[in-house]
């Protein structure tokens, strides 16, 4: 069939599977060649005390084991539509069909008494071809990525039900972008039309925000309008009859349509196909029984620890040295997590926190949290502050690959889906920790610990420690050579500087109507104390709030603390004039929303702060010290006069802004 017969997104994406496929081959081409030249160099810098082969040969030779390699790959599906967690069935792939044409390379080599081929080049090429291919396919997956975001790549998806199952799909999809696929919109019977739904495309990137586009009814028009492909339904549709009526619906548009299982409450990643004689079935996800592979499991996490704790020595000794020279204190932070069958250990790490700060506070989201030193903020940019936790390893309370340990507190909140995740002993790093989803809590995002529970085994550890490897290297990359010089920093206002909240909230003349200030403070005080925090928010919010519409995070318990802050800094203001709501906390991705969707927020919570960097809008950190202003949209200069005018006026205290 020639492209010229095939849809546009059909045509893309096999020129993605053919595209990924040259790929391949001339990686491994490019190992024998690499290969060939480090052993001409090691015989000419005398290092081995050989005569330098005619590298004809090995041209040959890697031209051969580039097709067995690209055989193996087509014969076990490499090539086919297929998304895993973090792409890691690809990459276990790739080394089981290179391990497999390396195999079949040796017997030809074997059978057809080819002995003019040096054992170090081949086997160094094989080698050098197994790094290479996996690191290929992560560049040319960020490269389609890019054209994924532009809505463009292939085919183009619409999402039935923007629910959980939605947005898991969406993900899915959006980190698979070898799949040739783009999602353009939802469509839901409940949600607001227009609303957003958003997906971090990879750790530290954008956030992809895409549209509910409308009802279900509505498809024959958006599929003219938007060239929709393809039809996901996430949601349960009540009766066969309904489904049949969605299925003749996408058959009429002439759209593919695929199903998401759903088995009661069970999460849609739990379930998986087997194929009965043609008869499908759905059989819920089983844990590996505990056998020998756990004694193997042992020994590789021994071996590891003690090889990654010998090359990692001088870190330490950095480490130590930098933390002593920062202003003493202990070089170690220890914290009490759970293990293994919920046994508890203390977890190790290097401190990178002052040493006033409680040790079960709320982990900083950002390197820019107050709480966090000079030190600190290099270690845990690098994520170096982890290494100690060796020590967890050999002491066999951890393992190197493996779900994140948790505070007991949550874990005596889980349910029985997340308890799962306590049937393997939990790792330094595992599959959350280098995903895109790293910055959201880990039970938001069980998908990536059940695969692993579900898929354990020491290929798969192996694959992990090398992302793990190329992730850590991307993160001292982006920390050493920043995109931009101004990028995250946060600036402290002078005590004759200020700031002016932008004239586009909802009582400015002609402002958006929907558009508002939020201050988001620690709700966590009992007794009625006020912080210096709480204080110099509420000033900044009663000025805002003469002018401008304001929204107060205020948790039923503190709202009578509000409310007599408000009443002593805005004495004489009767309350009509005050622009000023509470709004409860109901769950965290409601605050969120609150937050991205606010056109300037205060607020002293550093997961609240780092949504608000992610969407770039203008934030006030708050802290006992003072005010720091963090500016996204370049507005420094505009909003600088505001809150001096309210200074002088005696309207806010100067220390909130010096």
């Amino acid at each position: 069939m020639s492209y010229g017969r095939l849809r546009p997104g059909e045509a893309i994406r096999a020129a993605l599977q053919v595209s990924r496929a040259v790929a391949d081959v001339g990686t491994i081409l490019l190992a024998f060649v690499l290969s060939y030249d480090v052993y001409v160099w090691t015989i000419r810098s005398g290092f081995l005390q050989r005569a330098v082969q005619d590298p004809v040969p090995y041209a040959g030779g890697g031209v051969l084991f580039a097709a067995l390699a690209l055989l193996c790959f087509w014969g076990l599906g490499l090539y086919r539509d297929r998304a895993s967690v973090l792409n890691l069935w690809e990459y276990g792939t790739v080394v089981k069909g290179l391990v497999l044409a390396a195999a079949c390379f040796f017997a030809v080599l074997f059978f057809l008494r080819l002995t003019s081929y040096s054992r170090l080049v081949v086997v160094g090429a094989i080698g050098l071809a197994t790094v290479l291919v996996l690191l290929e396919r992560r560049v040319l997956s960020a490269a389609i990525g890019k054209l994924q975001l532009t809505g463009r790549l292939g085919r183009r998806a619409i999402i039935y039900g923007c629910g959980t199952t939605g947005r898991l799909v969406m993900k899915k999809i959006v980190q698979a972008p070898h799949l040739g696929c783009s999602v353009v919109g939802f469509l839901d019977e409940s949600a607001t039309e227009g609303a957003l739904v958003e997906c971090r495309v990879a750790q530290g990137g954008p956030l992809l925000r895409v549209p509910v586009l409308g009802r279900l009814e509505e498809l024959r028009d958006l599929v003219a309008r938007q060239k929709v492909d393809e039809l996901f339904v996430t949601v349960g549709t009540g009766s066969p009859e309904r489904m049949r009526e969605i299925f003749e619906l996408a058959e009429s548009c002439q759209v593919a349509v695929a199903v998401v299982p759903r088995l009661g409450s069970h999460r849609a990643d739990q379930v998986r196909v087997e194929d009965l004689g043609a008869v499908p079935l759905l059989r819920m996800q089983q844990v590996p029984a505990a056998r020998a592979k756990h004694v193997l499991k042992r020994g590789f996490d021994l071996v590891g620890a003690i090889a990654l704790g010998i090359a990692t020595a001088p870190l330490w000794i950095a480490a130590w040295l930098l933390l002593r020279l920062e202003g003493g204190g202990p070089i170690l932070f220890a914290q009490e997590r759970v293990g293994l069958a919920g046994r508890r250990f203390r977890l190790f790490k290097f401190r990178t926190m002052r040493t006033d700060v409680n040790p079960y506070a709320p982990s900083p989201e950002s390197d820019w949290d107050p709480r966090v030193t000079r030190c600190g903020r290099l270690l845990r940019v690098t994520g170096l502050d982890e290494l100690p936790q060796l020590i967890n390893v050999l002491r066999g309370e951890m393992s190197l690959v493996g779900p994140r340990p948790e505070m007991p507190f949550i874990v005596d909140g889980y349910g029985p889906l997340e308890r799962e995740r306590l049937q393997v002993k939990p790792g330094i790093t595992g599959p959350w920790q280098v995903s895109a989803d790293r910055q959201a809590e880990i039970h938001e995002n069980l998908e990536y610990d059940l695969y692993y529970v579900s898929h354990q085994s020491l290929v798969l550890d192996a694959l992990i420690l090398l992302e793990t490897a190329f992730f850590t290297a991307g993160l001292v990359f982006r920390a050493l050579w920043p995109r931009s010089k101004t990028r995250g920093r946060l600036a402290r206002l002078e005590p004759d500087a200020a700031l002016r909240i932008p004239r586009t909230a909802a009582t400015a003349p002609g402002a958006d109507p929907g558009a508002y200030v939020l201050v988001a403070l620690d709700q966590r005080r009992s007794n009625g104390d006020v912080s210096l925090t709480w204080m110099h928010g509420i000033h900044v919010a009663a000025a805002a709030g003469r002018r401008w519409a304001v929204k107060v995070l205020a948790a039923a318990q503190n709202r009578a603390t509000f409310d007599r802050l408000f009443a002593e800094v805005d004495r004489g203001l009767e309350s009509e004039d005050r622009h000023t709501a509470y709004v409860a906390y109901r769950s965290r991705a409601e605050l969120r929303e609150l937050a991205v969707g606010a056109q300037l927020v205060l607020t002293d919570l550093s997961h609240v702060a780092a949504w608000v960097k992610d969407a770039g809008r203008d934030l006030i950190w708050a802290s006992p010290a003072g005010l720091q202003w963090f500016w996204s949209n370049g507005h420094r200069d505009e909003l600088e006069a505001e809150l001096a005018g309210w200074v002088s006026a005696g309207e806010v205290p100067e220390a909130a802004v010096s």
